[in-house]
């Protein structure tokens, strides 16, 4: 479909989304129907209203705490543009293209992330990949105009050789204790040849965890260890990594409510899954990966080693989807029966679904059908939700027409 590259408001709601989420599947830690359920999915209607349409392969969707009520999007050939009163503004905030390299459809402009006091600092951080194809992350500062950030300010916080061009993760979010997350794939390819995501001397098929405090920072140190970072002190581990066994984690959140990170990751020929570190962790975990897909062993069929792997809280078979987009946990008031319910979708097949704490364990529903590529969820300030779709709209989830 061909859109204008400026956008319009659709007052028309599109899609009626979850209309009788179903619960399914058994057993703890994946999808478990029991009797001492979580919030009642079975009958409530949610919609997806078309925001702005006219961005280019939008991968993200960001509010930053600035007062403005402004929505950023990141388009994959290294724009962000900003979406105020129902359009896309006259000029990107942002234009990096001529330092991101986007051929590979992996590649590109991953993520922004604000930092928590964008308003008084005016500072961002970006990922992306450069010209030749290895991650860069970045931090930039916004210019005067509060519409136009400044290019020439870009700071490199770190690059790290991507070995091949896919699985490169890319998302970039601050924590409730205020560090930069950023999630690292198991540097492409298949199978994990390298062995990077079982490997603590490289970030590659991790979680890292930075604290770019820009008090601290300098030129020569542009972040520091956080001092409870998990590997710090051992030998052979990176300082920098917060969990680890991740083939292409796509995307992460943290629950505004409980603090609890849900890490979304891609898998490989069979299996897609969904992952949860609660919020007093202190970090570590191994999510399985080369070892196992999902919960289940890698070759399937073989026989593999589960002590220390952490079970996925949610999977579903390729029958059903070929890659996974994480999303958030619903934290606001437009739809009240989507509270503390976990939201995701599948790239390839447009197919969403919901999780939920089910007494020990959790309850998926049955998926519900899009039509859409969904590219990223994204939430505002009061909790509300975003996705992004390769149609190139800009949606906004809400309450029943």
């Amino acid at each position: 479909m061909t859109v204008p590259r400026r956008g319009f408001r659709l007052a028309l709601a599109l899609v009626t989304l979850l209309a009788a989420f179903a619960l399914i599947g058994s057993g703890r830690g994946r999808a478990a129907a029991q009797d001492d359920a979580g919030p009642d999915l079975a009958a409530f209607g949610v919609t997806l209203t078309a925001l702005v349409e006219g961005f280019e392969q939008p991968l993200g969707v960001v509010q930053p705490d600035d007062g403005t009520g402004r929505l950023f999007v990141v388009e994959q050939s290294g724009r962000v543009q900003v979406v105020a009163d129902g359009s896309i503004g006259p000029a990107p905030f942002l234009d990096i293209t001529d330092r991101v390299g986007s051929d590979g459809s992996e590649q590109g402009l991953l993520s922004l992330a604000f930092h928590p006091a964008y308003a008084e600092n005016g500072l961002f951080y970006v990922n992306y990949t450069d010209l030749n194809g290895d991650t860069v992350i970045a931090r930039y500062a916004v210019t005067d105009d509060p519409a136009l950030a400044d290019p020439a300010s870009e700071q490199v916080l770190m690059r790290v050789d991507q070995p091949y061009p896919n699985h490169n993760g890319g998302l970039l979010l601050f924590g409730p204790d205020g560090y930069l997350y950023a999630g690292f794939g198991d540097g492409g390819s298949g199978g994990d040849p390298e062995g990077n995501a079982q490997n603590l001397g490289t970030v590659l098929g991790k979680m890292i965890r930075l604290d770019v405090d820009p008090a601290a920072v300098t030129a020569e140190d542009p972040y520091l260890i956080p001092e409870d970072n998990p590997f710090v002190g051992q030998a052979g581990a990176r300082p920098e990594l917060w969990a680890y066994g991740l083939r292409n984690p796509w995307r992460f959140s943290f629950d505004r409510e409980t603090g609890d990170l849900w890490i979304a990751d891609v898998g490989q020929g069979a299996w897609e899954e969904v992952n949860v570190q609660p919020a007093d962790s202190a970090g570590g975990e191994n999510y399985g990966w080369v070892i196992r897909e999902g919960a289940h062993c890698f070759p399937e069929g073989e026989d593999c080693p589960t002590d220390g792997l952490v079970e996925p809280v949610a999977e579903y078979g390729h029958d059903l989807g070929i890659s996974v987009t994480g999303g958030y946990v619903y934290r606001g008031e437009a739809v009240t029966a989507l509270a503390g319910v976990y939201l995701f979708a599948d790239f390839g097949s447009g197919l969403v679904w919901g999780t939920a704490p089910d007494g020990d364990g959790w309850a998926t529903s049955e998926p519900v059908e899009t039509d859409l590529n969904i590219s990223a969820f994204g939430e505002d300030l009061a909790g509300e939700l975003y996705l992004t779709a390769f149609d190139g709209t800009l949606y906004a989830v809400g309450g029943p027409a």
